[in-house]
Protein backbone atom coordinates (compact mmCIF):
# COMPACT_ATOMS: atom_id res chain seq x y z
CA UNK A 1 0.00 0.00 0.00
CA UNK A 2 1.48 2.99 -1.56
CA UNK A 3 0.74 6.67 0.80
CA UNK A 4 1.00 10.08 0.16
CA UNK A 5 1.91 12.87 2.74
CA UNK A 6 1.36 16.88 2.68
CA UNK A 7 3.65 19.05 5.20
CA UNK A 8 2.47 22.27 5.94
CA UNK A 9 4.42 24.86 7.60
CA UNK A 10 5.31 28.55 6.88
CA UNK A 11 8.62 27.99 7.59
CA UNK A 12 10.71 26.81 4.54
CA UNK A 13 13.76 25.59 6.72
CA UNK A 14 11.45 23.29 8.69
CA UNK A 15 9.64 21.50 5.47
CA UNK A 16 13.16 21.06 3.74
CA UNK A 17 14.79 19.73 6.92
CA UNK A 18 11.71 17.16 7.47
CA UNK A 19 11.45 16.21 3.25
CA UNK A 20 15.38 15.90 3.08
CA UNK A 21 15.69 13.72 6.13
CA UNK A 22 13.32 10.94 6.83
CA UNK A 23 13.52 8.32 4.92
CA UNK A 24 10.04 8.16 3.39
CA UNK A 25 10.87 4.73 0.97
CA UNK A 26 10.83 2.20 4.28
CA UNK A 27 6.63 2.98 4.90
CA UNK A 28 5.93 3.32 1.25
CA UNK A 29 5.37 6.77 1.35
CA UNK A 30 6.37 7.74 -2.70
CA UNK A 31 4.26 11.22 -2.61
CA UNK A 32 5.78 14.10 -0.49
CA UNK A 33 4.08 16.92 -1.24
CA UNK A 34 4.39 20.63 0.74
CA UNK A 35 2.52 23.92 1.41
CA UNK A 36 3.45 26.76 3.13
CA UNK A 37 0.15 28.35 4.27
CA UNK A 38 -3.32 26.92 4.76
CA UNK A 39 -5.02 27.67 0.99
CA UNK A 40 -1.93 26.32 -0.49
CA UNK A 41 -2.48 23.04 1.33
CA UNK A 42 -6.27 23.01 0.78
CA UNK A 43 -5.86 23.80 -2.83
CA UNK A 44 -3.88 20.02 -2.98
CA UNK A 45 -6.07 17.93 -0.59
CA UNK A 46 -8.93 18.96 -2.97
CA UNK A 47 -7.26 17.86 -6.20
CA UNK A 48 -4.69 14.80 -4.67
CA UNK A 49 -4.92 11.99 -2.89
CA UNK A 50 -3.64 12.62 0.75
CA UNK A 51 -3.16 10.00 3.45
CA UNK A 52 -1.16 11.71 6.02
CA UNK A 53 -0.93 15.88 7.30
CA UNK A 54 1.84 16.99 8.86
CA UNK A 55 1.19 20.33 10.02
CA UNK A 56 1.92 23.37 12.14
CA UNK A 57 -0.81 24.95 14.39
CA UNK A 58 0.49 28.85 14.22
CA UNK A 59 0.51 29.90 10.76
CA UNK A 60 0.17 33.29 9.47
CA UNK A 61 -2.91 32.96 7.17
CA UNK A 62 -4.68 30.11 9.22
CA UNK A 63 -4.01 27.59 12.06
CA UNK A 64 -3.64 23.87 11.53
CA UNK A 65 -6.44 22.93 13.64
CA UNK A 66 -9.04 25.19 11.13
CA UNK A 67 -7.14 22.84 8.03
CA UNK A 68 -8.20 19.59 9.99
CA UNK A 69 -11.34 20.72 10.72
CA UNK A 70 -12.04 21.58 6.86
CA UNK A 71 -10.32 18.22 6.39
CA UNK A 72 -13.22 16.93 8.90
CA UNK A 73 -16.06 18.67 7.59
CA UNK A 74 -15.13 17.75 3.68
CA UNK A 75 -14.62 13.56 5.33
CA UNK A 76 -11.36 13.15 3.48
CA UNK A 77 -9.76 10.27 4.92
CA UNK A 78 -6.67 12.15 6.41
CA UNK A 79 -4.60 11.08 9.18
CA UNK A 80 -3.13 14.07 10.95
CA UNK A 81 0.16 14.37 12.96
CA UNK A 82 0.78 18.04 14.19
CA UNK A 83 3.87 19.55 15.09
CA UNK A 84 3.91 22.67 17.41
CA UNK A 85 6.14 25.29 19.70
CA UNK A 86 3.44 25.53 21.86
CA UNK A 87 2.77 23.17 24.34
CA UNK A 88 -0.70 24.71 24.99
CA UNK A 89 -3.28 22.32 26.36
CA UNK A 90 -5.96 24.00 24.63
CA UNK A 91 -4.67 22.87 21.44
CA UNK A 92 -3.59 19.69 22.41
CA UNK A 93 -7.29 19.34 23.24
CA UNK A 94 -8.69 20.75 20.07
CA UNK A 95 -6.24 18.16 18.53
CA UNK A 96 -7.82 15.35 20.16
CA UNK A 97 -11.10 16.45 19.64
CA UNK A 98 -10.40 16.62 15.79
CA UNK A 99 -9.10 12.79 16.41
CA UNK A 100 -5.27 14.05 15.60
CA UNK A 101 -2.78 11.02 15.55
CA UNK A 102 0.24 12.86 17.27
CA UNK A 103 1.19 16.09 18.91
CA UNK A 104 5.12 16.50 18.51
CA UNK A 105 6.91 19.78 20.49
CA UNK A 106 9.42 21.53 17.99
CA UNK A 107 12.05 21.24 17.55
CA UNK A 108 11.59 17.69 16.87
CA UNK A 109 14.32 14.94 16.12
CA UNK A 110 13.97 12.90 13.37
CA UNK A 111 13.98 10.07 15.20
CA UNK A 112 10.93 11.13 17.47
CA UNK A 113 9.32 11.61 13.91
CA UNK A 114 9.86 8.43 12.24
CA UNK A 115 8.85 6.36 15.62
CA UNK A 116 5.40 8.28 15.45
CA UNK A 117 4.85 8.23 11.80
CA UNK A 118 5.85 4.64 11.56
CA UNK A 119 3.76 3.61 14.03
CA UNK A 120 0.59 5.55 12.50
CA UNK A 121 1.15 3.91 9.26
CA UNK A 122 1.14 0.49 11.12
CA UNK A 123 -2.32 1.51 12.20
CA UNK A 124 -3.49 2.39 8.52
CA UNK A 125 -2.72 -0.64 7.18
CA UNK A 126 -4.10 -2.69 9.85
CA UNK A 127 -7.39 -0.48 9.62
CA UNK A 128 -7.17 -1.10 5.56
CA UNK A 129 -9.81 -3.41 3.93
CA UNK A 130 -7.76 -6.28 3.11
CA UNK A 131 -9.54 -7.51 0.35
CA UNK A 132 -9.78 -4.44 -1.55
CA UNK A 133 -6.07 -3.92 -0.96
CA UNK A 134 -5.13 -6.91 -2.05
CA UNK A 135 -7.31 -7.25 -5.50
CA UNK A 136 -5.32 -3.99 -6.16
CA UNK A 137 -1.99 -5.44 -5.11
CA UNK A 138 -2.86 -8.39 -7.43
CA UNK A 139 -3.66 -6.36 -10.40
CA UNK A 140 -0.94 -4.17 -10.28
CA UNK A 141 1.37 -7.64 -9.42
CA UNK A 142 -0.42 -8.84 -13.33
CA UNK A 143 0.49 -5.96 -14.95
CA UNK A 144 4.15 -5.55 -14.19
CA UNK A 145 4.49 -9.58 -14.71
CA UNK A 146 3.17 -8.72 -18.39
CA UNK A 147 5.11 -5.47 -18.66
CA UNK A 148 8.36 -7.98 -17.71
CA UNK A 149 6.88 -11.03 -20.44
CA UNK A 150 6.96 -13.53 -17.11
CA UNK A 151 4.73 -15.85 -17.86
CA UNK A 152 4.70 -16.79 -13.63
CA UNK A 153 1.62 -15.03 -11.57
CA UNK A 154 0.20 -13.88 -15.05
CA UNK A 155 -1.62 -17.16 -16.55
CA UNK A 156 -4.91 -17.77 -15.02
CA UNK A 157 -4.96 -14.80 -13.09
CA UNK A 158 -7.16 -12.65 -15.30
CA UNK A 159 -10.42 -14.15 -14.79
CA UNK A 160 -9.90 -13.11 -10.75
CA UNK A 161 -9.63 -9.49 -12.23
CA UNK A 162 -11.68 -9.10 -15.12
CA UNK A 163 -14.90 -10.63 -16.17
CA UNK A 164 -14.55 -12.19 -19.68
CA UNK A 165 -16.87 -9.82 -21.45
CA UNK A 166 -15.55 -6.20 -19.43
CA UNK A 167 -13.77 -4.41 -22.20
CA UNK A 168 -10.09 -2.52 -21.48
CA UNK A 169 -7.89 0.26 -23.14
CA UNK A 170 -4.67 0.45 -22.53
CA UNK A 171 -2.81 3.77 -22.61
CA UNK A 172 0.91 4.55 -22.29
CA UNK A 173 1.54 8.38 -21.03
CA UNK A 174 5.02 9.23 -21.82
CA UNK A 175 6.84 12.49 -20.98
CA UNK A 176 9.72 13.91 -21.74
CA UNK A 177 11.78 16.03 -18.97
CA UNK A 178 12.27 19.89 -19.25
CA UNK A 179 16.04 20.89 -18.42
CA UNK A 180 15.41 22.29 -15.21
CA UNK A 181 13.35 19.31 -14.04
CA UNK A 182 15.24 18.17 -10.75
CA UNK A 183 15.51 14.06 -11.34
CA UNK A 184 15.50 14.26 -7.32
CA UNK A 185 11.96 15.40 -7.41
CA UNK A 186 10.55 12.45 -9.52
CA UNK A 187 10.76 9.70 -6.73
CA UNK A 188 8.64 11.38 -3.99
CA UNK A 189 6.56 13.72 -5.64
CA UNK A 190 6.59 13.92 -9.61
CA UNK A 191 5.29 10.09 -10.09
CA UNK A 192 2.60 10.13 -8.01
CA UNK A 193 1.32 13.60 -8.84
CA UNK A 194 1.29 13.17 -12.15
CA UNK A 195 -0.49 9.93 -11.65
CA UNK A 196 -3.08 11.52 -9.65
CA UNK A 197 -3.61 13.72 -12.78
CA UNK A 198 -4.09 10.70 -14.79
CA UNK A 199 -6.67 9.38 -12.51
CA UNK A 200 -8.57 12.79 -11.91
CA UNK A 201 -8.42 13.41 -15.85
CA UNK A 202 -9.03 9.85 -17.64
CA UNK A 203 -12.33 8.93 -16.83
CA UNK A 204 -15.82 9.75 -18.33
CA UNK A 205 -18.80 8.23 -19.74
CA UNK A 206 -18.54 4.87 -20.50
CA UNK A 207 -14.90 4.44 -18.71
CA UNK A 208 -12.85 4.94 -16.07
CA UNK A 209 -9.31 4.63 -14.98
CA UNK A 210 -8.67 1.17 -13.34
CA UNK A 211 -5.18 1.17 -12.32
CA UNK A 212 -1.90 2.62 -13.46
CA UNK A 213 1.48 0.85 -13.16
CA UNK A 214 5.04 2.97 -13.69
CA UNK A 215 6.38 0.99 -17.13
CA UNK A 216 9.97 3.03 -17.07
CA UNK A 217 11.26 6.43 -16.17
CA UNK A 218 9.54 8.11 -18.67
CA UNK A 219 6.04 5.98 -19.50
CA UNK A 220 3.10 4.96 -17.19
CA UNK A 221 0.79 2.33 -18.40
CA UNK A 222 -3.03 3.55 -17.40
CA UNK A 223 -5.80 0.65 -18.01
CA UNK A 224 -8.99 1.78 -18.43
CA UNK A 225 -12.19 -0.77 -17.87
CA UNK A 226 -15.00 0.26 -20.19
CA UNK A 227 -15.34 1.94 -23.55
CA UNK A 228 -16.09 5.92 -23.95
CA UNK A 229 -19.55 6.53 -25.18
CA UNK A 230 -17.95 9.71 -27.20
CA UNK A 231 -14.42 9.50 -29.06
CA UNK A 232 -14.62 13.58 -28.79
CA UNK A 233 -14.91 13.50 -25.59
CA UNK A 234 -12.35 11.25 -24.62
CA UNK A 235 -9.76 13.18 -26.90
CA UNK A 236 -10.43 15.89 -24.51
CA UNK A 237 -10.49 14.18 -21.31
CA UNK A 238 -6.51 13.36 -23.18
CA UNK A 239 -6.27 16.66 -23.85
CA UNK A 240 -7.00 18.38 -21.14
CA UNK A 241 -4.40 15.35 -18.91
CA UNK A 242 -1.81 16.56 -21.56
CA UNK A 243 -2.59 20.57 -20.86
CA UNK A 244 -2.63 19.86 -17.28
CA UNK A 245 1.03 17.59 -16.82
CA UNK A 246 2.48 20.58 -19.04
CA UNK A 247 1.05 23.47 -17.46
CA UNK A 248 1.89 22.38 -13.50
CA UNK A 249 5.00 19.91 -13.93
CA UNK A 250 6.26 21.66 -16.69
CA UNK A 251 7.18 18.16 -18.71
CA UNK A 252 6.31 17.75 -22.34
CA UNK A 253 4.27 14.65 -22.45
CA UNK A 254 2.21 12.31 -25.41
CA UNK A 255 -0.47 9.62 -24.79
CA UNK A 256 -0.93 6.55 -27.27
CA UNK A 257 -4.25 4.50 -26.81
CA UNK A 258 -4.35 0.93 -27.90
CA UNK A 259 -8.12 -0.33 -29.11
CA UNK A 260 -10.80 -2.21 -26.92
CA UNK A 261 -10.01 -5.55 -25.78
CA UNK A 262 -10.74 -8.10 -23.26
CA UNK A 263 -7.90 -9.38 -20.96
CA UNK A 264 -7.75 -12.65 -22.69
CA UNK A 265 -5.43 -10.70 -24.90
CA UNK A 266 -4.18 -8.28 -22.83
CA UNK A 267 -0.39 -9.67 -23.46
CA UNK A 268 -0.92 -8.94 -27.59
CA UNK A 269 -2.89 -5.70 -26.62
CA UNK A 270 0.48 -4.71 -24.84
CA UNK A 271 2.64 -5.30 -27.19
CA UNK A 272 0.50 -3.00 -29.93
CA UNK A 273 1.47 0.00 -27.91
CA UNK A 274 4.34 -0.77 -27.07
CA UNK A 275 4.97 -0.91 -30.46
CA UNK A 276 3.28 2.66 -31.33
CA UNK A 277 5.73 4.14 -28.44
CA UNK A 278 8.97 2.89 -30.49
CA UNK A 279 7.84 4.26 -33.73
CA UNK A 280 4.20 6.10 -33.93
CA UNK A 281 4.27 9.80 -34.01
CA UNK A 282 1.80 11.45 -32.78
CA UNK A 283 0.04 14.69 -34.07
CA UNK A 284 0.45 18.26 -32.42
CA UNK A 285 -2.20 17.20 -29.88
CA UNK A 286 0.01 14.94 -28.46
CA UNK A 287 -2.23 11.62 -29.03
CA UNK A 288 -1.92 8.74 -31.23
CA UNK A 289 -4.44 6.32 -31.35
CA UNK A 290 -3.87 2.72 -32.68
CA UNK A 291 -7.05 2.64 -34.79
CA UNK A 292 -5.67 6.08 -36.34
CA UNK A 293 -1.97 5.00 -36.59
CA UNK A 294 -0.75 5.43 -40.13
CA UNK A 295 2.95 4.95 -40.87
CA UNK A 296 3.90 2.11 -39.48
CA UNK A 297 5.64 0.94 -43.09
CA UNK A 298 6.86 4.96 -43.72
CA UNK A 299 10.02 4.92 -46.07
CA UNK A 300 12.29 8.02 -45.59
CA UNK A 301 12.51 10.37 -49.27
CA UNK A 302 14.82 12.97 -48.35
CA UNK A 303 13.63 16.41 -49.35
CA UNK A 304 15.56 18.86 -51.35
CA UNK A 305 17.24 20.46 -48.58
CA UNK A 306 19.88 22.49 -50.86
CA UNK A 307 17.13 24.51 -52.29
CA UNK A 308 16.19 25.45 -48.52
CA UNK A 309 19.48 26.52 -48.07
CA UNK A 310 19.51 28.52 -50.97
CA UNK A 311 17.19 29.98 -50.31
CA UNK A 312 18.61 31.10 -47.13
CA UNK A 313 21.51 32.43 -48.54
CA UNK A 314 19.86 34.30 -51.60
CA UNK A 315 16.88 35.66 -50.06
CA UNK A 316 17.59 36.10 -46.25
CA UNK A 317 14.39 35.09 -45.48
CA UNK A 318 14.74 32.64 -42.53
CA UNK A 319 11.09 33.20 -42.09
CA UNK A 320 9.94 31.55 -45.32
CA UNK A 321 12.37 28.75 -44.97
CA UNK A 322 10.76 27.76 -41.67
CA UNK A 323 7.39 27.85 -42.48
CA UNK A 324 7.92 26.18 -45.59
CA UNK A 325 9.79 23.36 -43.31
CA UNK A 326 6.93 23.06 -41.11
CA UNK A 327 4.82 22.60 -43.95
CA UNK A 328 6.73 20.00 -44.89
CA UNK A 329 6.72 17.77 -42.04
CA UNK A 330 2.89 18.64 -41.12
CA UNK A 331 2.32 17.24 -44.62
CA UNK A 332 4.55 14.15 -44.36
CA UNK A 333 2.31 13.17 -40.83
CA UNK A 334 -0.81 13.99 -42.77
CA UNK A 335 -0.31 11.38 -45.42
CA UNK A 336 0.56 8.58 -43.29
CA UNK A 337 4.60 8.92 -43.77
CA UNK A 338 6.28 9.53 -40.48
CA UNK A 339 7.19 7.61 -37.55
CA UNK A 340 9.94 7.46 -35.22
CA UNK A 341 12.53 6.89 -37.84
CA UNK A 342 11.59 9.11 -40.71
CA UNK A 343 11.55 11.89 -38.24
CA UNK A 344 14.88 10.46 -37.00
CA UNK A 345 16.59 10.52 -40.42
CA UNK A 346 15.22 14.00 -41.55
CA UNK A 347 16.22 15.54 -38.14
CA UNK A 348 19.62 14.80 -38.80
CA UNK A 349 19.79 16.18 -42.26
CA UNK A 350 17.95 19.01 -41.41
CA UNK A 351 20.74 20.03 -38.73
CA UNK A 352 23.65 19.39 -41.30
CA UNK A 353 21.77 22.19 -43.59
CA UNK A 354 21.47 24.30 -40.56
CA UNK A 355 25.20 23.74 -39.74
CA UNK A 356 26.78 24.11 -42.90
CA UNK A 357 24.82 27.47 -43.26
CA UNK A 358 25.90 28.84 -39.92
CA UNK A 359 29.75 27.80 -40.63
CA UNK A 360 29.29 29.53 -43.88
CA UNK A 361 28.28 32.68 -42.03
CA UNK A 362 30.26 32.44 -39.00
CA UNK A 363 27.78 31.54 -36.31
CA UNK A 364 28.76 29.31 -33.46
CA UNK A 365 25.63 27.45 -31.71
CA UNK A 366 26.62 28.60 -28.52
CA UNK A 367 25.21 31.85 -29.78
CA UNK A 368 22.07 30.85 -30.11
CA UNK A 369 21.45 28.29 -27.69
CA UNK A 370 22.46 27.84 -23.74
CA UNK A 371 24.56 24.74 -22.92
CA UNK A 372 22.05 21.66 -22.86
CA UNK A 373 18.75 23.81 -24.62
CA UNK A 374 19.88 22.76 -28.12
CA UNK A 375 19.93 18.40 -27.03
CA UNK A 376 16.76 19.01 -25.14
CA UNK A 377 14.64 20.38 -28.12
CA UNK A 378 16.71 17.99 -30.77
CA UNK A 379 16.18 14.69 -28.55
CA UNK A 380 12.53 15.13 -28.42
CA UNK A 381 11.57 16.25 -31.89
CA UNK A 382 11.37 13.01 -33.23
CA UNK A 383 8.46 11.69 -30.48
CA UNK A 384 5.29 14.13 -32.26
CA UNK A 385 4.54 16.45 -34.60
CA UNK A 386 3.99 19.09 -32.10
CA UNK A 387 7.96 18.93 -30.97
CA UNK A 388 9.14 18.50 -34.56
CA UNK A 389 7.66 21.59 -35.39
CA UNK A 390 8.48 23.79 -32.35
CA UNK A 391 12.51 22.36 -32.64
CA UNK A 392 12.01 23.82 -36.83
CA UNK A 393 10.97 27.06 -34.86
CA UNK A 394 12.89 27.63 -32.55
CA UNK A 395 16.06 26.59 -34.33
CA UNK A 396 15.44 29.04 -37.20
CA UNK A 397 13.73 31.54 -35.17
CA UNK A 398 17.40 31.92 -33.30
CA UNK A 399 19.21 31.68 -36.22
CA UNK A 400 17.03 34.49 -37.49
CA UNK A 401 18.23 36.47 -34.06
CA UNK A 402 21.72 36.17 -34.15
CA UNK A 403 21.86 36.92 -38.23
CA UNK A 404 19.91 40.11 -36.76
CA UNK A 405 22.00 41.00 -33.71
CA UNK A 406 25.60 40.63 -36.18
CA UNK A 407 23.97 43.18 -38.96
CA UNK A 408 22.03 45.45 -36.48
CA UNK A 409 23.48 45.30 -32.83
CA UNK A 410 22.53 48.49 -31.63
CA UNK A 411 19.10 48.19 -32.57
CA UNK A 412 19.01 44.57 -30.55
CA UNK A 413 20.45 45.77 -27.76
CA UNK A 414 18.25 48.98 -27.67
CA UNK A 415 15.30 47.13 -27.76
CA UNK A 416 16.04 44.92 -24.57
CA UNK A 417 16.86 48.29 -22.76
CA UNK A 418 13.69 49.43 -24.06
CA UNK A 419 12.11 46.50 -22.54
CA UNK A 420 14.16 46.70 -19.06
CA UNK A 421 12.70 50.65 -18.89
CA UNK A 422 9.07 49.41 -19.32
CA UNK A 423 9.33 46.26 -17.44
CA UNK A 424 11.62 47.37 -14.30
CA UNK A 425 9.17 45.58 -11.66
CA UNK A 426 9.37 42.28 -13.15
CA UNK A 427 11.63 39.64 -14.13
CA UNK A 428 14.79 40.97 -16.00
CA UNK A 429 17.17 38.67 -15.47
CA UNK A 430 19.71 37.09 -18.49
CA UNK A 431 17.91 34.10 -19.01
CA UNK A 432 14.33 36.34 -19.32
CA UNK A 433 16.39 38.89 -21.95
CA UNK A 434 18.08 36.26 -23.91
CA UNK A 435 15.01 34.23 -24.37
CA UNK A 436 13.20 36.94 -25.26
CA UNK A 437 15.92 37.86 -27.80
CA UNK A 438 16.44 34.15 -28.84
CA UNK A 439 19.88 34.08 -28.28
CA UNK A 440 22.10 32.59 -25.49
CA UNK A 441 22.32 34.45 -22.17
CA UNK A 442 26.48 34.57 -22.91
CA UNK A 443 26.22 36.04 -26.11
CA UNK A 444 23.52 38.92 -25.39
CA UNK A 445 25.53 39.76 -22.24
CA UNK A 446 28.40 40.49 -24.63
CA UNK A 447 26.89 42.49 -26.94
CA UNK A 448 24.95 44.63 -24.18
CA UNK A 449 28.45 44.39 -22.43
CA UNK A 450 29.92 46.41 -26.03
CA UNK A 451 27.24 48.82 -26.53
CA UNK A 452 26.35 49.95 -22.82
CA UNK A 453 29.81 49.68 -21.25
CA UNK A 454 27.71 47.63 -18.26
CA UNK A 455 26.63 44.40 -17.53
CA UNK A 456 22.96 43.59 -17.56
CA UNK A 457 22.59 42.76 -13.93
CA UNK A 458 24.51 46.66 -13.05
CA UNK A 459 22.67 48.45 -15.62
CA UNK A 460 19.05 46.55 -14.48
CA UNK A 461 19.86 47.55 -10.75
CA UNK A 462 20.76 50.83 -11.73
CA UNK A 463 17.79 51.80 -13.52
CA UNK A 464 15.86 50.00 -10.70
CA UNK A 465 17.67 53.09 -8.37
CA UNK A 466 17.31 55.71 -10.32
CA UNK A 467 13.50 54.58 -10.86
CA UNK A 468 13.31 54.32 -7.22
CA UNK A 469 14.75 57.31 -6.41
CA UNK A 470 11.98 59.54 -8.65
CA UNK A 471 9.30 57.51 -6.56
CA UNK A 472 10.72 58.81 -3.61
CA UNK A 473 11.04 62.42 -4.97
CA UNK A 474 7.48 62.63 -6.59
CA UNK A 475 5.54 60.18 -5.03
CA UNK A 476 4.43 59.34 -1.01
CA UNK A 477 4.28 56.12 -1.62
CA UNK A 478 5.75 53.76 1.35
CA UNK A 479 9.19 52.24 0.82
CA UNK A 480 7.82 48.34 0.51
CA UNK A 481 5.52 50.22 -2.28
CA UNK A 482 8.32 51.23 -4.26
CA UNK A 483 10.33 48.12 -3.25
CA UNK A 484 7.70 45.98 -5.47
CA UNK A 485 7.12 48.50 -8.24
CA UNK A 486 10.80 48.17 -9.42
CA UNK A 487 11.09 44.61 -8.58
CA UNK A 488 12.05 43.80 -5.30
CA UNK A 489 10.61 41.38 -3.46
CA UNK A 490 13.24 41.25 -0.24
CA UNK A 491 12.63 44.86 1.32
CA UNK A 492 16.03 44.74 3.49
CA UNK A 493 17.94 44.17 0.44
CA UNK A 494 15.94 46.77 -1.59
CA UNK A 495 17.30 49.11 1.01
CA UNK A 496 20.24 48.04 1.07
CA UNK A 497 20.92 48.21 -1.95
CA UNK A 498 19.31 51.67 -2.38
CA UNK A 499 21.74 52.88 0.18
CA UNK A 500 24.42 51.64 -1.59
CA UNK A 501 23.53 53.50 -4.33
CA UNK A 502 22.59 56.65 -2.90
CA UNK A 503 24.48 57.24 0.43
CA UNK A 504 21.47 57.34 2.29
CA UNK A 505 18.70 55.13 3.56
CA UNK A 506 14.93 55.66 1.37
CA UNK A 507 13.21 57.17 4.42
CA UNK A 508 16.84 59.50 4.84
CA UNK A 509 16.35 60.16 0.94
CA UNK A 510 12.93 60.97 1.64
CA UNK A 511 13.40 63.49 4.19
CA UNK A 512 16.09 65.38 2.66
CA UNK A 513 14.62 66.12 -0.70
CA UNK A 514 11.53 66.67 0.96
CA UNK A 515 12.64 69.12 3.22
Amino acid sequence: MSLCILIVDDDKYVVEKIVEGIDWTKWNIDGVYTAYNIRQAKEILSTLQVDILLSDIEMPQGSGLELLEWVRERKLPVECIYLSSYAHFAYAQKALELHSRGYLLKPVSNRDLENVLGSLVEQMRAGKDASGKDRQQTKEKYWRSLQAGEAAGVTGTEGSLYGPDEMLILCMLRIFRGMEHRKAQSDAVFSPTLIHMAEEFMHGDGYRTDIIVRYSDDCFMIVCKGIPEDKEAFRDDMRRLLSKIKGELHVAACIYVGRPFDVGTSREQLDAVLQMVREGVPGEEGILLEEEWQGREAVYMPPDFSLWEQNMVRMQDIDEVSAQIGEYVTALWRSGQANVEVFGRFKADLQQMVFHFMMENDILLNQIFEAGEFEYYCNKASWTLRDMKEFIHILFKKLKAVIRVEDTEENVVEQIIHYIEENLGGDLSRAKLAARAYISEDYLSKKFALHTGMSIPNYVSARRMEKARDYFRNTARSVSEVATLVGYTNFSYFSKTFRDYAGCTPNEFRNRYNK
